[in-house]
């Protein structure tokens, strides 16, 4: 091949990587505010049910502290190496994409205290023991209550903190 044809086979090939990049950029763009074609909105956090249930958690124990919507993934790790990719991963799989309601955590050390759920309609039995025996082997104690019957202030403390004297900061509604 001559030069001027090699060339000219460089400068499409660059054309048409130009082409292919600007389409791709406007492919994955992010969105602008109000755009019709936006791939995601916000939602929020908690449910209004949810959020009515952690200010129950925080008034009922003030002195820890409740995080929501925790992923199973921050809580437990496989008990295999990961040189042993085929099972780390077949095991991280079974709760990769899984959330806990609310941990309950030691303010001072960060240790997590208990795993609360709060179980509505959407709950199924046989998962949830799933769930809870993950969580139990790796040594965490899950609280459960349902959402059409939720405990008041002093039954959430005595459950969460069974030797725990109630202090003057929990108001009982």
């Amino acid at each position: 091949m001559s030069t001027t044809s090699n060339l000219i086979m460089l400068a499409a090939f660059a054309g048409a990587a130009a082409v292919g990049m600007a389409l791709l950029k406007t492919r994955f763009a992010a969105p602008t505010s109000g755009r019709r074609d936006a791939q995601f909105k916000a939602k929020p956090l908690l449910t209004p049910n949810e959020l009515e249930f952690l200010g129950r958690l925080e008034s009922a124990v003030p002195e820890y502290r409740f995080c929501p919507q925790v992923a199973m993934g921050a809580l437990i790790d496989p008990a295999v190496s990961r040189k042993d990719g085929k099972a780390y991963f077949r095991l991280r799989g079974m709760f990769a994409q899984k959330i806990v309601d609310f941990v309950m955590q030691d303010r001072k050390t960060g240790a997590v205290v208990a795993i609360i759920e709060l179980d509505d309609r959407t709950h199924d039995d046989q998962r949830d023991a799933k769930r809870d025996s993950m969580l139990s082997s790796a040594g965490y104690r899950i609280v459960r209550w349902t959402s059409k019957a939720k405990p008041d202030l002093m039954t959430i403390r005595s459950r969460l903190l069974p030797s725990a004297p109630v202090p003057n900061e929990v108001s009982i509604k």
